[in-house]
Order: C-alpha cells, then sequence, then structure tokens
C-alpha cells in the first residue's frame, strides 16, 4: 500500500529528493550530483526514507530533471518544466511565472493552476546559469557565498557579453582596470537578469512570480530581477527543491484527478 510519495530531481549540479504525504512535506534531502546521477539519487532516496521511516514498498517514486533518466528505481519520469510548474504551485499558489536559474540552464516557465501554458530555456550557453556565477567567483577569488555580501554594495559595471568565455575575459578586464569585485559581481548579476527577463518576454509573462533553482537564496539577485521586470518575485524557503515537489505531487494530483472521474 502506498503511502507516501517521492520526487527526484537530479539536476546538473545537485540532486534533491522530497517525500510527500497528502499535501505535506515530511522530508527533504540535497546531495552534490558528482559523476553518478544514478548512485546520488539512490543515496537522496535512502536518506529519505530514514528520515520519515517508511520501507520502500510503501512509496510512489517519480524522477524529474537531467539524471531522471538513469533512476532505474522510480516508477515514472516526468520532465523538469512539468515539475517545476506543479511545485512551483504548490510553494506559491496561484503562482503565473517560475524563473529557475539552475546549474546548467535557466528557464521561464508560465504556469496556470499548476499546469504549464508555455516555456522558454537558455541550454545553448553557460552565461546566466549558477555555473556561469560560479565560474566568476572562482575568477574573483571568493567563494559562492560570499557573493551575496558583495550585492549589498548596490554597485555595478557594464557588462555586455552574452557568452561565458567572453563574459569570463570581459571580467578579467574589468578588474585588471580598477574595478571593484562589488561593481563586478553587480555586473555578473545583472547579465543573468537579462538572460532571465530575455525569456520572459517570450512566454506567457504574468505575476505572482517565483524564483526558483540553486540561485533562489541570493536576495541580490531576486531584487535585480524585480526592479527590472516591475514586479515583486517571491523566492520561498523551498525553492531550490521546485522540482522535486512537482514530482513528489504528481502521484496525488494523479489519484485525485482519477478519484473525481470515478465519482
Amino acid at each position: 500500500m502506498i503511502k507516501a510519495s517521492i520526487g527526484i530531481d537530479c539536476g546538473s549540479t545537485a540532486c534533491k529528493g522530497v517525500l510527500f504525504q497528502e499535501d505535506a512535506i515530511l522530508a527533504s534531502c540535497v546531495l552534490p550530483t558528482g559523476w553518478s546521477p544514478k548512485n546520488t539519487s539512490r543515496a537522496v532516496f535512502e536518506q529519505l526514507l530514514e528520515q520519515a521511516g517508511l520501507e520502500r514498498e510503501t512509496v510512489y517514486i517519480t524522477a524529474t530533471g537531467y539524471g531522471r533518466i538513469g533512476i532505474d528505481f522510480a516508477h515514472q519520469t516526468i520532465t523538469e518544466i512539468t515539475c517545476h510548474a506543479l511545485g512551483a504551485d504548490y510553494l506559491l499558489p496561484g503562482v503565473r511565472t517560475v524563473i529557475d536559474i539552475g546549474g546548467q540552464d535557466s528557464k521561464v516557465i508560465a504556469v496556470e493552476d499548476g499546469q504549464v501554458r508555455s516555456f522558454q530555456m537558455n541550454t545553448k550557453c553557460a552565461a546566466g546559469t549558477g555555473r556561469f556565477l560560479e565560474m566568476s567567483a572562482n575568477r574573483m577569488g571568493i567563494e559562492l557565498s560570499e557573493f551575496s555580501d558583495l550585492l549589498a554594495a548596490g554597485k555595478s559595471c557594464s557588462l555586455s557579453s552574452m557568452c561565458a568565455v567572453f563574459a569570463d575575459s570581459e571580467i578579467v578586464s574589468q578588474l585588471a582596470a580598477g574595478k571593484s569585485r562589488e561593481e563586478v559581481a553587480g555586473g555578473i548579476i545583472q547579465l543573468i537578469v537579462d538572460r532571465a527577463v530575455a525569456l520572459t518576454a517570450r512566454v506567457d509573462f504574468a505575476p505572482p512570480i517565483l524564483l526558483t533553482g540553486g540561485l533562489a537564496g541570493m536576495a541580490g539577485l531576486r531584487i535585480a530581477l524585480e526592479r527590472q521586470l516591475g514586479y515583486p518575485v517571491t523566492s520561498a524557503g523551498l525553492s531550490c527543491f521546485a522540482g522535486a515537489i512537482g514530482a513528489a505531487r504528481a502521484y496525488w494530483v494523479k489519484k485525485a484527478r482519477k478519484n473525481t472521474i470515478e465519482q
């Protein structure tokens, strides 16, 4: 008998898992994906079962994300776009737009009642992604965790390159020209924001807006998005788990629809 559902969102950088029951999150876990999405996903799965005190036979597993095909112990796989929409609707009921900035791609999803209306993705270049921010922080000689502190100064320089390789060279040039790390950090965030905003122009964009992905907790990024979009941007405490939440919710949504049809 199924007592709970597990959603595993295995991305290129991090593997997130959520254990869901009816309408509540009972457990969550995140681990670096590493070289083996399959092994990491299994480790996340086992940790979730241990946290909730459940047996494998009592949970229904849905896999999503970049590494979902390798999760052979899952009962089903669902695309990350669908799962992000469903997860975002749980985190921010009534959400209309999801801006997800992940490790290797960024995407904007137009949502209505938890369903995808349209979406756009940036998959051709690392610029505008978490990986680009990580590379930039390394170039500046700081930890990624220090980036938010630099943004607090509210300074920015102009970075015009829309390619990660050229942007990296531009960062080096700006630092060599005497620009402060605060100014360069502001310019990097603005470059990421510009990419995201360009994607919103190609979907059925409308507020409320939820920011998800690994950078969702960066206040400076959220504020910069608000400033450019002209609308409030929400970042929930579990925003980075949006895909996993949506995957876990999928079982219960499907079950509810089936019950409705049978009635």
